[in-house]
């Protein structure tokens, strides 16, 4: 059990490194603010990011990799 989770704890950081990345580097790209599809994508990957960052906790919480002074609901 405990090479499933550290494999699960692995892939989910590693698709929300990802995640990171990829709206980095569509920032580095962006050039004008006021365009209504940069708001668009940005939207988009942003919404990517939260979700690979949730599977990534859930994945860390459900190997009781919990800590309490960065999640803040986890008791100590």
């Amino acid at each position: 059990m405990a090479d499933k989770d550290l494999a699960r704890i692995r892939e989910t950081a590693l698709a929300y490194a990802e995640a990171v990345r990829t709206t980095q580097r569509f920032l580095d790209r962006v050039e004008d603010l006021e365009d209504p599809s940069v708001l668009a994508e940005y939207a988009t990957l942003a919404e990517r990011e939260k979700q690979a960052q949730g599977a990534r906790t859930d994945a860390l919480d459900a190997a009781g990799l919990t800590v309490a002074s960065i999640e803040g609901s986890a008791e100590a």
